[in-house]
């Protein structure tokens, strides 16, 4: 009744997937970056590149942006 209706995600490729970090604090963040406002989307913590290798295993997509984390 008063739940909002959930957007369905359109397919997202390797192309949308952006790092961000944070000049405060050096968190980094991976994510889907949205065309329209520019924001990240599905983001996560990276602490390693385990984490990256993660977050593209999740979505089913390959890395080939070679993003690596120290």
């Amino acid at each position: 009744m008063f739940f909002k209706k959930q957007k369905r995600t359109e397919w997202k490729s390797d192309d949308d997937v952006y790092m961000e970090s944070s000049i405060c604090t050096g968190e980094t963040l991976i994510g889907f970056r949205n065309k329209n406002t520019g924001k990240l989307e599905n983001a996560v913590v990276v602490r390693s590149q385990s984490d990256i290798d993660d977050f593209y295993a999740e979505h089913g997509l390959i890395n080939t942006k070679n993003y690596r984390k120290n």
